[in-house]
Formats: C-alpha cells, sequence, structure tokens
C-alpha cells in the first residue's frame, strides 16, 4: 500500500511538472519566423527569429499587439539575414543586449529613434556592415554597441546623440561619423582621432550633393544603375538620390528628377 501511495505522489508530481513546462512553452508564440510572447501590458516581445528569410522586417504588431521590443540576444548569429528595417516597427523602444550579434550579412541599418540607446554589443562583429544612419532623437550608444564592425564606412550621428561609450566603434577601421557641426558626435569623433565629415542640409534630387539640382544627378543615378559607377558619390548621395523613398536607387528616381527639371512636377 505504501508502495502504491509512494508511486501515486511521483506520479502526480510528474504531471505536474509536465503542466509546468508545457504552460512555460506554451506562453511563447512563433508567428512569420518570430517567436514573442505579450506582456502583461499587452504587447509584443521577440525573443527569437528562426525564418531562413534574408530580409527581416520588424512589424509593427504581432497578434495584434505592438511589438515593443526586440529582446538580449533574439537575433544572435544569424548569419543568413542581409538586411533588417525597422521602418514598420513604430512602438519599438528596445533592442537589446547583444540582440544583432554576429549578424555577419546585414550591409545597411537604419536605426530608429524610439529606441532611445543602442545597448551593449547590439550590432556588435556585425562584419558585412558597411554603414548605418541614427535617427534624430536617439541619445546614447552603449559599450561594444558597433565593436568589430570591419567592413563600416559611414555611420551618421543625430545632434540629439550625446553619450558614445569609448568602446562603441572598437575595431572599425574604416569608420567615417557623418555628423552636424559643433554636436557631440564631432567632438567625440576628434577625440578618437576618427575620420568624420560634417553634414550639410541638401535638397532631395541632389545626387552628387553640389547644391544644385540638374541633368548631372539624373546622368549619376543612370550611370550606377548601368554598372559604371560601383556607388554613388557619397553615402549621403544614396539617400538624397533615392527620391521616391521606397529604399532604393533605381531609374524611377532619375525619372522623376527628369520630371521635376521639366516643371512637370512641383516637389518630391
Amino acid at each position: 500500500m505504501k508502495l502504491i501511495k509512494l508511486l501515486s505522489c511521483v506520479m502526480i508530481a510528474v504531471m505536474m511538472l509536465s503542466c509546468v513546462t508545457v504552460f512555460a512553452a506554451d506562453s511563447y508564440i512563433t508567428l512569420n519566423g518570430f517567436t514573442f510572447d505579450i506582456n502583461k501590458n499587452g504587447e509584443a516581445v521577440i525573443h527569437e527569429y528562426d525564418d531562413r528569410s534574408e530580409t527581416v522586417v520588424i512589424p509593427e504588431k504581432l497578434l495584434g499587439a505592438n511589438v515593443v521590443a526586440i529582446d538580449d540576444y533574439a537575433f544572435f548569429g544569424d548569419t543568413v539575414i542581409t538586411s533588417v528595417s525597422f521602418e514598420n516597427a513604430t512602438h519599438l523602444n528596445s533592442i537589446g543586449i547583444d540582440a544583432f550579434y554576429g549578424c555577419t550579412g546585414i550591409k545597411t541599418l537604419n536605426i530608429p529613434a524610439s529606441i532611445g540607446a543602442v545597448q551593449f554589443g547590439s550590432f556588435q562583429n556585425c562584419t558585412g556592415l558597411e554603414n548605418a544612419v541614427i535617427e534624430d532623437g536617439l541619445t546614447s550608444i552603449g559599450d561594444q554597441a558597433f565593436m568589430g564592425c570591419s567592413s563600416m564606412k559611414y555611420i551618421e550621428i543625430p545632434d540629439s546623440v550625446t553619450s558614445i561609450s569609448n568602446t562603441a566603434f572598437t575595431n572599425c577601421d574604416k569608420l567615417v561619423i557623418y555628423c552636424n557641426e559643433g554636436s557631440y558626435a564631432q567632438e567625440y569623433a576628434e577625440q578618437k582621432e576618427i575620420p568624420y565629415l560634417l553634414i550639410y542640409n541638401y535638397e532631395l534630387g541632389d545626387v552628387d550633393l553640389n547644391r544644385t539640382i540638374n541633368i548631372r544627378d539624373v546622368t549619376t543615378i543612370q550611370l550606377f544603375r548601368a554598372g559604371i559607377l560601383d556607388e554613388l558619390p557619397t553615402f549621403r548621395g544614396k539617400h538624397y538620390a533615392d527620391v521616391t523613398k521606397d529604399g532604393k536607387v533605381n531609374i524611377r528616381d532619375a525619372t522623376m528628377i527628369q520630371m521635376k527639371l521639366a516643371d512637370l512636377i512641383d516637389s518630391f
């Protein structure tokens, strides 16, 4: 009888443990490659990504819940990804520690101001990363945030950034910082002896940044698209060439500039 009772207790304990395990697993949901949960505020937090898609678009919502955070290590070491977009993630307020560590295929980044700060190692060892733009409103860049991004040529840092860690750009030997005159980023670049270029306001369509929109800008895009130019004059040139604002520089942009020059449209 005692043996039967003991076995019964063991079975009950195993069943209870199984229930707890299932409950914990069920609290995470996978949808479109994103593994996430819904926090007590009814907001979605992304914990992992297991889709094999090369292009990642962080969504605005998952199961109707606003996506507010990307957890620590969420995309850690994912070498399949070649691009990640935060454009749709209008409620995102946090990108965690080492979240994109070692994502070696990512080449460009546009980092939203809504996250407030680039945290420890968020994009560390993204060795394929070539350029990044930090949106105006973000205030700090943390320790090792871009450490080891050995291919990074340009990063645009706005005036709103008033704190940059000493180790944020360690081993980014090709880096040029784009910043405004008198900004904290300029002061930081001078202190760390990192090359920098001052940003001036140019008009959309001024591809060669000579402060005039003319047929040369159209020709520059055409040469670029034809492969005669390996790249546009500067990283900022790519920004001002994308007059359709679709994230690409193509013949549509050249056509729009031609239409503006012919007074067929007033603006882009």
